[in-house]
């Protein structure tokens, strides 16, 4: 009988196969390919992802006919059904798991892998095969000697790991779906001022939102307050040094004036103290997930969502190990030379590959985990930038980093001297500082890594002269907003989310309008202020990240065997059905506010609307079928369609967030509004859609497809115009 190994994507999928033989490709539906490799009766079925997905039973699909409490209170609230794209993989594991007396779960080697292998496809094979044997591969890389001894030595599946996941997806969805729908209830009208029909609330990103509103609001009630500095730059040969007086910073103007007063005109220094430090600086410790991420988003200005996503992509073309891992410490057998010896004729890093071989620099620094899931995110392939092998520029730079930095952690300690002076300005005592770079060490190879350092400097006289003595009016400044980096390290810090879901937790926020993303600096839109400045005064419990942090211990417990499943999903629904009824007790506090940030929504945009010119429709508003609407977009780079009746009731409708929007002159053939044509970049190429707003607008209310033209069944377009099919 044949073996069935069911891998999590295409790409992992056609990698196993080549690896354990020569491979034919059989193709079972339009974008699924299974491979079979006929030397080992095994066939390679790869999955998309997640197949299944939670959602709520059909007594409980109404957003107003049904009681959000119930959700957590009533088990058969919510079940696991197919999502949109996955009938054709559950036909394939079907036929196939008849096929099979063995099947391999060969998905990521994770927690959210083992969910899916285990919780969301092994199921389907079991319908057909109830007696089939489970192993499992876990997989470190997509390189053909892993793949072949992995295949070799299949491990007994790890339930407690897809239980894990299960647990929570089961918390999840209970918990999203009903707050969400309470609060979107509670918060309809606002809402739909911000062309919003609902507003996402959830565990962790609601946490996230709630620390990126607390920074906000430091900035904004942050009070500067004045202080003042002496320095002095005193001349050492061709480098400037500065001198600071050790009594900055003054709180008193007077005090300081003084000073300066008494030494601006001096032209000397007196050295009364000369020491010079040398220290040594280690090499950086092995890559996990979070510092990867940290390393990346820091010295590249990108978005952790893009950082993951291309990491990920450079582990399917097997160039980079798992890049989802909690460990920072490699086993004693991990074969580095075998690694390094690629990069011996590298031509950017081959001479510093070189040198390791030569002074037998062959192991790395050490983290702080070996967490037993995988190494540390290594480079598995020396690779050239011109390289065909990159899809991208990203990617390119991605490679670059990581490859410099596994090559750090062999490199020598670098040396840091520090010249620290103690100085007398007419006898007002000053001090100064300097830091050089004596050796690289292995900043040569990861220069990325440097501080900023002074030229070296040496000091023998006992006198300096000075250029200029200054005093400065200064104000404090308020602390930083949040970028990328810092998000992540806030997250890691308060344990939300999981080194593989903090990207896009921060991306959730962004797509759903309640925080934005300026110069690479996060803030809270106006609807994310208005969320949370009110929930923190009667739901502060859900807000604060001790409850995710909760959650996420009882989930680890799931995992290490020390709770069943059922036991921690019970635990997490009483206490959120606490916090859920606090916040019911407590939302009439609420509705005042709603009704007057309402009416301030409602000023912001007519003053907004009415100073801009904006395209206009030929067709009437479909509320008050009296006046055109505006095509408008906000400096916050909101977009909507705004009637230009001032009387109109309801005024408003939704349009897509992405894309360029041009307002066809042709109409719907069934209610008679401009048709839209929308045109989107992907992949540096170009392509449209249409769509009716209202149509549209109509199907977000019917929880259906409608608005869009290529769904219609009775019209469609041709030559920009809406005709009979």
């Amino acid at each position: 009988m044949s073996t069935l190994i069911i891998a999590e994507k295409s790409k992992a999928a056609q990698s196993i196969a080549e690896a354990l033989g020569p491979t034919t490709a059989i193709k079972k539906y339009k974008n699924l390919y299974i491979y079979f490799v006929p030397s080992k009766d095994l066939y390679v079925l790869p999955l998309r992802g997640h197949i299944m997905e939670y959602r709520n039973t059909e007594k409980y699909k109404s957003w107003t006919k049904s009681i959000p409490r119930e959700i957590i209170t009533n088990p058969s609230s919510i079940k696991k059904l197919p999502n949109k794209y996955s009938r054709s993989y559950i036909d394939a594991l079907k036929e196939y798991g008849k096929k099979c007396n063995k099947v391999i779960i060969a998905t990521d080697a994770d927690v959210e892998g083992c969910n899916i292998g285990l919780f969301d496809a092994l199921p389907f094979v079991k319908q057909v095969n109830p007696n089939i044997s489970v192993s499992q591969m876990w997989l470190s890389s997509l390189q053909a000697d892993e793949i072949k001894d992995k295949f070799r030595n299949t491990i007994n599946p790890k339930w407690s790991w897809g239980e894990c996941g299960e647990a929570r997806a089961i918390t999840d969805a209970v918990i999203g779906f009903s707050a969400t729908r309470e609060l979107t209830n509670t918060l309809k009208s606002v809402l739909k001022k911000f062309n919003r029909y609902f507003i996402s609330i959830g565990r962790v990103q609601t946490s996230l939102l709630y620390l990126i509103y607390l920074r906000d609001d430091k900035i904004e009630l942050f009070i500067p307050e004045l202080y003042f500095i002496i320095e002095a730059n005193l001349s050492i040969k061709d480098y400037e040094m500065k001198a600071k007086h050790t009594s900055n910073p003054f709180k008193q103007e007077s005090e300081a004036k003084a000073i300066h007063e008494k030494i601006k005109n001096e032209k000397i220094a007196d050295i009364i103290d000369n020491k010079k430090i040398s220290s040594k600086l280690k090499p950086p410790t092995p890559l996990n997930t979070a510092k990867a991420l940290v390393l990346l988003t820091k010295n590249l200005k990108i978005s952790a969502n893009l950082a993951l996503k291309t990491m990920s992509n450079l582990y399917l073309n097997k160039i980079i190990s798992y890049p989802r891992t909690d460990s920072d410490v490699y086993k004693d057998n991990f074969p580095h030379a075998e690694y390094l010896k690629k990069f011996k004729i590298h031509s950017q890093y081959g001479n510093y590959a070189q040198a390791l071989f030569n002074e037998r620099r062959l192991f790395p620094t050490k983290g702080k985990k070996d967490a037993g899931d995988h190494p540390p995110i290594t480079p598995l392939e020396s690779l050239e930038s011109s390289s065909s092998k990159f899809e991208n520029n990203i990617q390119r730079k991605v490679y670059d980093l990581l490859a410099r930095h596994y090559l750090a952690l062999f490199g020598k300690e670098a040396i840091e001297s520090r010249t620290k002076l103690k100085l007398l300005i007419k006898n007002e005592p000053f001090i100064a500082n300097s830091v050089s770079l004596i050796h690289e060490g292995f900043l040569k190879i990861a220069p990325f890594l440097k501080k900023k350092y002074e030229p070296a400097i040496q000091i023998t006289d006992t006198k300096l002269p000075i250029e200029s003595i200054r005093l400065e009016k200064k104000e404090t400044k308020p602390p930083p907003k949040y970028t990328d980096t810092t998000l992540l390290k806030l997250m890691e810090r308060n344990n939300l989310g999981t080194k593989s879901t903090r990207p896009l937790i921060i991306q959730i926020l962004l797509n759903r309008d309640l925080i934005y993303r300026e110069s690479k600096n996060y803030s809270c839109t106006e609807l994310g202020k208005f969320i949370i400045s009110n929930l923190k005064e009667i739901w502060l419990p859900f807000l604060k990240p001790e409850f995710t942090k909760f959650i996420e211990e009882q989930l680890e417990d799931i995992k290490n065997k020390k709770k069943n499943m059922k036991e921690v999903i019970d635990h997490v629904k009483n206490e959120f059905l606490s916090l859920f009824d606090k916040f019911i007790k407590n939302k009439k506090g609420f509705l005042p506010k709603v009704s007057r940030f309402e009416k301030e929504v409602e000023t912001n945009l007519k003053n907004e609307i009415g100073t801009k010119k904006f395209p206009i429709t030929s067709s009437k508003c479909p509320h008050c079928n009296m006046s055109p609407m505006k095509l408008v977009t906000t400096a916050k780079k909101r977009r909507f369609l705004a009637c230009m009746n001032e009387n109109c009731e309801k005024k408003y409708l939704s349009v897509p967030k992405k894309g360029r929007i041009h307002i066809l002159k042709g109409t719907c053939s069934k209610c008679g509004f401009n048709i839209f044509k929308v045109t989107l970049r992907k992949y540096k190429k170009s392509f449209h859609y249409y769509l009716c707003p209202n149509c549209w607008n109509k199907g977000f209310d019917d929880n259906d497809q409608n608005g869009f033209c290529s769904n219609c069944e009775d019209f469609k377009i041709i030559n920009e115009r809406c005709v009979k099919k």
